[in-house]
């Protein structure tokens, strides 16, 4: 594993890995709003129904710059793994943004070594 390199997974543990040090929570946040377009197009895929592919696309950036945000924060600590990662939405501002989190525990672990 690189230095640079931090795993992220949404289980507790890290197959393959032993947990040496547990360095706390760590979390990743950004609020995104919809421009005027944006909320148009909405408007018109939402007559037709079915997806509404303009706000999945900002929701998908929105999930990559939390957990960006996770991970520097993690690595700023000293981790090289998160566990328990979770993500998290929530509509602030009477609706007209939402809040995209997500969150973990920063940790440092270890391969296994091999008979033990």
């Amino acid at each position: 594993m690189s230095e640079k390199q931090v795993i992220v997974v949404t289980t507790p543990t890290l197959p393959g890995y032993q947990i040496v040090k547990v360095l706390g929570t760590v979390h990743g946040l950004t609020v995104r709003t919809r421009g005027i377009g944006g909320k148009i197009v909405a408007g018109i895929e939402g007559i037709f129904g079915g997806e509404v592919t303009s706000y999945t696309s900002e929701a998908e950036k929105a999930r990559r710059d939390s957990m960006k945000r996770l991970v520097e924060n993690a690595t700023k600590i000293g981790a090289n793994a998160i566990i328990g990662t979770d993500f998290e939405t929530s509509d602030i501002l009477q609706g007209t943004a939402t809040l995209f989190s997500s969150y973990g525990t920063a940790v440092i672990v270890e391969p296994h070594q091999k008979g033990k």
